[in-house]
């Protein structure tokens, strides 16, 4: 990795989304980058690791933590000062945090520089992950303001604007990418980095007299108090917003005298696979598009602008409908109160008009699929310009069906461990133990071990909870079985919460064979250290 991409201070440099999400908080005052490894944003921190020298050189600081948890509560400590901090996290982990976010989020330390961003890597296609998330929501149900960059000149940009909204309203701001966002790549515009006045190399002495306990003590009564100022600090989360112009409309007049007969309203990375839809239907600035940049909290007054000039909306989103939901809701409320404003608008996502099949939401999207679907939907409505390229529109589609349904099938691999990796040996003894001491019951962990599942390993893992769970998940059945149980933890994640397990079943008496899995890297994730290894990220001991 050529380190010097990230001291570039103009000119187009091309970077991967990850590595994006680094260069945007280095041009952003960026004092503490945090987290924990998980698909698709586990190369972050191989990203701070290959760049620590240029980190510790502006003491910034680049750390992992034990687990998300613990990431989100640094969060909270790091906003009591002006810095500026960053936690980074798979979806699944963004449950893990949620406790601390909730908490952390109604703070109101009122530091305008300062700002924390919460990155969270939603994988769309459910293909690296264990369940197929759609972190939207839980941002949504931790009152936490979502921010969805689209190309990769927004990955990097908007990190400085996600800052600015946190440090000046009192919020965390939920920073989402996908899988095809973080792993992918392109040529970016850059500029001077900004590092951090108040750093591991400058320090500062707090006050704790001047420490007000009502703006960071989130228990009763407090709790509630804050949560009463949630709404005017929307309200100026908003305004900035719009000043900001995160949210636009494109090929769109609201002065026009007609409506829309056809419109679209989308998002984050489901933009772009629109706009190349688009493009290879030769449809590219034939029809409204309201891009959001902020979604959530939505903008009603945007929305109401475009709707009241809409007829057909149809709503571009990958898995559930978080947007739909919430444009049907404005649009509801506002014809409550001006019925005949939005006469003959209609909004589709999910599902679309003369009941076609939508945009699925039990998997992400991709250009080809939504060709299809919008395809076969533009070749049933009657407007001059579908009509103009409805040659091309059935090309595009053929052309999808054809190549989506291959002439011939790939042989199966079944996934097994890396070559020398010590698992296998694992395996092996522990398929002899089962043979050897009756049927031993193995719950189901997460870390490259979760492929004893398969074969030649069947018997091995018997089934999964989650993450530092597989104690636990013993411990329901404990109490009723004679079987020996047996749970496999990787080294990481028994510090990341496995130990907790361990002290339970102590506790309760189970009768549990725990075996530790001590390859001192986090394997799964790309190779990251351990809280067991002699460095950290930065490479210090």
């Amino acid at each position: 990795m050529n380190n010097n991409r990230f001291e570039a201070e103009n000119g187009l440099v091309p970077y991967t989304g990850n590595e994006l999400l680094l260069k945007g908080g280095l041009e952003a005052e960026m004092a503490l980058l945090t987290g924990y490894p998980g698909s698709p944003v586990s190369d972050i921190f191989d990203c701070i690791f290959e760049n620590r020298e240029l980190l510790k050189a502006h003491g910034i600081l680049g750390q992992m933590a034990n687990n998300e948890a613990l990431a989100s509560a640094r969060l909270n400590g790091a906003r009591m000062t002006s810095v500026r901090a960053v936690s980074v996290m798979k979806s699944v982990g963004f449950h893990v945090a949620a406790d601390g976010l909730a908490i952390g989020n109604l703070t109101e330390p009122n530091n305008p520089k300062g700002g924390c961003l919460v990155v969270v890597g939603d994988d769309s296609w459910n293909e690296t992950t264990q369940i197929n998330s759609d972190s939207r929501f839980l941002a949504q149900h931790l009152h936490m303001p979502i921010l969805e960059p689209s190309t990769f000149q927004e990955i990097k940009d908007w990190m400085n604007d996600g800052f600015e909204l946190s440090g000046q309203c009192n919020l965390y701001v939920a920073y989402i990418i996908t899988t095809n966002q973080a792993d992918g790549g392109g040529s970016v515009l850059v500029r001077k980095n900004l590092y951090p006045a108040l750093n591991t190399l400058q320090k500062t002495e707090l006050s704790s007299a001047k420490m007000s306990v009502k703006d960071f003590v989130m228990i009763p009564p407090h709790t509630s108090q804050k949560e009463a100022t949630l709404a005017g600090r929307y309200e100026k989360l908003m305004n900035i917003v719009r000043q900001k112009g995160l949210n636009r409309f494109l090929n769109f007049d609201e002065k026009s005298p007609s409506k829309y007969p056809l419109s679209f309203i989308t998002s984050g990375s489901s933009f772009c696979y629109l706009e190349h839809a688009l493009f290879e239907m030769g449809l590219s600035g034939k029809f409204p598009i309201l891009k959001l940049g902020m979604t959530h909290p939505l903008d009603s007054e945007l929305i109401e602008k475009f709707l009241a000039k809409s007829g057909t909306v149809i709503v571009i989103e990958e898995k559930r409908p978080f947007l739909e939901s919430q444009v049907r809701a404005i649009l509801q409320k506002a014809g409550q109160t001006e019925p005949h404003r939005f006469d003959g608008a209609r909004v589709f996502g999910k599902d679309f008009p003369q009941g076609l099949p939508g945009i699925p939401e039990v998997r992400g999207l991709n250009t080809s699929l939504l060709i299809e679907k919008l395809g076969s939907l533009f070749l049933k409505l009657d407007l001059p310009e579908l009509k103009a390229n409805r040659s091309r529109i059935e090309r595009e589609v053929e052309l999808v069906k054809e190549t989506g349904s291959p002439k011939f099938t790939l042989p199966s691999r079944t996934p097994t461990f890396c070559p020398g990796c010590p698992h296998r040996d694992s395996a092996t003894v522990s398929l002899k133990i089962k043979k050897e001491l009756g049927d031993v019951i193995f719950h189901g962990e997460s870390g490259c071990h979760s492929m004893l599942q398969f074969a030649p390993n069947v018997g091995l893992m018997q089934n999964y909870s989650g993450m530092g769970l597989g104690g636990g998940t013993g411990a329901g059945i404990d109490p009723y079985i004679n079987n020996k149980q047996v749970v496999f933890l990787g080294d990481s994640t028994f510090f990341h919460s496995g130990m907790v397990a361990v002290s339970d079943s102590i506790k309760n008496g189970q009768d549990i064979t725990y075996v530790i899995l001590d390859n001192k890297t986090t394997a799964m994730t790309g190779h990251q250290p351990t809280p067991g290894n002699d460095f950290d990220i930065l490479g210090r001991t």
